[in-house]
């Protein structure tokens, strides 16, 4: 039986130089799928395991400076985290977050579709887009803008004293004049 990736196996040996490898592994009767691993000295991929993920991480806290580890390792036991077996992703969340300490891939795949993340790497998600309805004008100033004009009119604040849906339609007026338009 022809094997469909001999072409496509034979081009990426010679790339790479070891086609004649590849060509005798062929002639020796090995499929091209077993002969491309031996001539580019690849073994089988172990992208996307826990051990790969994992590989290299048994001491990543020991490259940190003692004050930066003796703080994510305090706010971490300060919210009941156990990090035994566990590794901190900074890029996930805050060291008081569950969710920030993973011990396999498929953590953190999860708290990146919990969060709303992409990532790319030893974990691949693309996280669908997401709408972000935006503000006429921000709360904060909002409040400062109504807080002026109370100081401003004591009628105004004796109206919103008596009937606090005064407040909301005060609101609705500092929000008209400081905002950005409708569109």
């Amino acid at each position: 039986m022809p094997d469909v990736h001999l072409d496509r196996y034979r081009a990426e040996c010679e790339r790479l130089g070891c086609a004649e490898f590849f060509d005798q592994l062929i002639e020796d009767g090995n499929n091209a799928g077993f002969a491309a691993m031996l001539a580019q000295r690849r073994p089988p991929g172990t992208k996307g395991t826990d051990r790969n993920f994992l590989e290299g991480s048994h001491d990543w806290s020991r490259s940190m400076g003692r004050t930066n580890r003796r703080h994510i390792f305090a706010e971490a036991k300060k919210a009941g985290i156990s990090t035994q077996g566990k590794v901190y992703k900074g890029g996930i969340g805050k060291p008081n977050d569950p969710m920030a300490w993973v011990s396999s891939a498929s953590d953190v795949l999860a708290a990146c579709k919990e969060k709303g993340f992409s990532c790319q790497g030893a974990v691949n998600y693309k996280a669908p887009e997401r709408q972000i309805k935006k503000k006429r004008l921000a709360d904060d100033l909002a409040h400062g803008y109504m807080q002026r004009e109370l100081a401003s009119d004591p009628s105004l604040r004796e109206k919103v004293k008596k009937n606090p849906k005064k407040l909301i339609e005060l609101k609705e007026k500092v929000i008209d004049k400081h905002g950005s338009k409708k569109r």
